[in-house]
């Protein structure tokens, strides 16, 4: 294992997360928020020391690459720490009960989750708020790839680094060089991100406001500042913006990138993007039908606005709300249940078992038909016209056996501490899927995850960790083959 290495990059790492945090510092001198002025400095010296300290260690390392191991160990290095260090701002302005509370909420922040604790989010400083938004639009695009796209890392050290944080199974390269991939693809979620605060800045929303807003749209996280989440606008055009917005985040980027090099014959034929595209417009319709069939709005241009807003919002992994779901038709909510399973697109900032996984999975029950029909036939998966290799196939089926057994297991914690039955299990579906709003106590009228009990946050905040980064760069740690030489 290269220690030194990797507590090198890792020092580095931390050091650019500083930096970000000047942002909301700045804020708090700004509003007169002098609690959370004296946390974020105080943090901001934690940060100091802390990367001074690693970097001392490190300094004297060897020249040479990081492995899969040292990956691996990097990357879920980076999150863990940076939500340990991220967290300190929250506990100290007391914006939180505890610090397991401020820490799971920071990571909630960077997985995009978008669950929350806190019981009151208009009661918190300004700056908490923004900086627990600002977590989301790091972790959005990932915080790594970030890290590849600023500094000079080597040749395949950086594709390791790229892809074990990337989201989705296929982590293809825009360019020859990983680096410029990495800025091609921040450089668009800038671009996206100016886009909707521009159109948010138009609707009327404060600067402050459209920021937030947008930092929990194109990162398909659901943090904002207001208690009544995004409903407290009461605005159709804020709606259909952040929905439309919504949409677009779960779409692979490595597409927007094709449109912009007017490659429009490789995204018209993209076999996730219509599936994603089509089951979202699917679920609106029959969202919509049934919210006015069942009279619960007065016209379908009502039920057209909340229905399309929230299916958005589920399918994405985005967690924003506009009404109470939880009073809907049971249809309804059937419909957002099954929609947390799906989520976006590989390549996506959106979360749950992507959209491309499921179409490979269904292929692979198709093609076991098929052989039992014909047992001497030879069959292949293909994405569009490329085949899909079998140690893929084996790979992605491996990764849904371990997300479901995930979601159970951490429904059985959280039933341990008391809670339902449908509580429980939302709740360890929208960790691992980093969806963040769920149904009956986790949904938008429930009493959120505060109340937990401290064991529960630590376990669901590694839950997330593990969501977000594709369950098998996190778990790989816990495996005895890891820590062999």
């Amino acid at each position: 294992m290269n220690w030194k290495q990797i507590l090198r990059l890792s020092g580095t790492m931390q050091s650019i997360i500083g930096l970000f945090m000047l942002i909301p510092t700045i804020m708090a001198m700004y509003y007169g928020e002098w609690l959370a002025f004296r946390a974020f400095i105080v943090s901001l010296v934690i940060i100091v020391a802390y990367v001074a300290t690693i970097l001392t260690i490190g300094k004297s390392w060897k020249s040479r690459g990081l492995n899969v191991r040292d990956v691996y160990l990097f990357v879920t290095l980076t999150w863990v720490v940076a939500s340990a260090l991220g967290a300190i701002p929250l506990h100290l302005t007391h914006t939180t009960t505890d610090y397991p509370s401020a820490y799971m909420e920071i990571m909630s922040g960077f997985t995009t989750t978008g669950l929350t604790t806190l019981a009151d989010i208009e009661a918190a400083p300004r700056s908490i708020l923004f900086w627990r938004s600002l977590t989301h639009w790091l972790g959005g695009m990932g915080i790594v790839v970030l890290f590849v796209a600023l500094l000079p890392l080597v040749g395949v050290e950086g594709f390791q680094l790229f892809g074990a944080e990337a989201v989705g199974p296929t982590k293809s390269k825009l360019t020859p060089k990983i680096k410029n991939t990495a800025l091609i693809l921040w450089l668009i979620y800038v671009g996206v991100t100016l886009m909707e605060t521009i159109l948010l800045l138009a609707g009327g929303l404060s600067l402050y406001d459209s920021l937030t807003v947008t930092f929990g749209s194109v990162a398909t996280g659901g943090f904002v500042t207001k208690n009544a989440s995004i409903g407290y606008y009461n605005s159709a055009y804020v709606d259909v913006v952040v929905t439309i917005f919504m949409v677009m985040a779960g779409v692979n980027f490595t597409l927007y990138f094709a449109l912009l090099r007017k490659k429009f014959t490789m995204v018209w034929r993209d076999t996730e993007l219509k599936v994603y595209l089509t089951i979202y417009f699917v679920a609106t319709v029959v969202t919509t039908i049934s919210l006015t069939s069942s009279g619960t709005y007065q016209s379908v241009a009502q039920s057209l606005r909340y229905g399309a807003f929230h299916t958005a919002s589920i399918m994405t992994t985005t967690g924003f709300a506009t009404a109470d779901y939880g009073t809907w038709p049971v249809l309804t909510q059937a419909i957002i249940l099954m929609l947390m399973f799906i989520g976006g697109c590989a390549g996506s900032t959106g979360g749950g078992m992507k959209v491309t996984r499921l179409v490979t999975m269904f292929k692979l029950g198709r093609q076991n038909i098929r052989s039992l029909l014909h047992p001497k036939g030879i069959f292949t998966i293909q994405s569009e016209s490329e085949k899909i290799a079998w140690k893929t196939v084996n790979a992605i089926a491996g990764f849904v056996a371990i997300y479901l057994a995930l979601v159970l297991a951490s429904t059985l914690v959280v039933a341990s501490a008391g809670f339902d039955l449908l509580t429980s299990f939302a709740a360890g579906l929208i960790s691992v899927g980093n969806i963040g709003l769920g149904l009956e106590a986790v949904g938008p009228a429930g009493a959120g995850f505060g109340p937990m009990p401290i064991y529960v946050k630590w376990f669901l905040s590694l839950m997330m960790l593990a969501g977000r980064l594709e369950i098998y760069t996190v778990f790989a740690i816990f495996t005895r083959t890891f820590w062999r030489r």
